[in-house]
């Protein structure tokens, strides 16, 4: 299958969970993935990122897990061990059980800036499951843009406090709309405990930088 037909694209980041082995070691981490080409994807992991410890430490390759299930989301961020992962048919590392699609990938060429590594992908393998179709609802998707923003209040909160903070209240709205589009208890709890995360990282940092 073409790469564009799985949705990614040369201008927009698709958000997909990557599977990452070096050794023993597996990594397990949402990521935002960009089409270079037809033959390429590439990556921008930011450094203190475990995908870029295993990266520098020579992982070879990688699986990009496709998926719109926010509990998949939720869990490769908070609760990696609950992720079940089977093997791969081409590369070393694994693919995370329950997915539409699946891209195993080599990793071609590193390239190191300040803050983060751009990594270029060569896909090897792509494999598609047929699903029912669903209807659109807003609760799901607003999980995992309220992930996206945790995950990037982590390499923030540091250095860019007020960008922290607008994030956060970003998060305020999504629990929002989640809370107003359904009765889904498991979804209501995943996005009360990334707002309540994300207030406590700020806080946190606020205190410290008091003393």
């Amino acid at each position: 299958m073409h790469l564009r037909n799985l949705g990614f694209s040369k201008l927009t980041y698709s958000e997909v969970i990557l599977t990452i082995r070096y050794e023993d070691i597996v990594n397990i981490a949402p990521i935002g993935v960009l089409l270079e080409d037809d033959k390429h994807l590439s990556l921008r992991v930011y450094k203190g990122q475990r995908i870029c410890e295993l990266i520098s430490k020579g992982a070879i390759d990688c699986v990009l897990n496709i998926t719109r299930n926010p509990k998949l989301f939720y869990d490769a961020i908070f609760n990696k061990n609950a992720i079940p992962h089977h093997p791969s048919e081409t590369v070393s590392s694994p693919r995370v059980e329950g997915c539409d699609a699946y891209v195993e990938c080599s990793i071609v060429h590193v390239e190191d800036h300040r803050e983060y590594v751009r990594v270029l992908l060569k896909p090897q393998l792509t494999k598609t499951y047929p699903r029912i179709a669903r209807t659109y609802n807003r609760a799901e998707p607003a999980v995992i843009e309220a992930l996206i923003c945790f995950t990037k209040i982590i390499h923030l909160i540091e250095n860019n406090l007020e960008a922290a903070e607008s994030l956060k209240e970003r998060i305020k709205i999504f629990r929002e709309i989640v809370h107003h589009s359904t009765r889904n208890e498991k979804l209501r709890m995943m996005i009360t405990e990334i707002l309540e995360r994300s207030e406590k990282m700020i806080r946190e940092n606020t205190a410290v930088n008091k003393h």
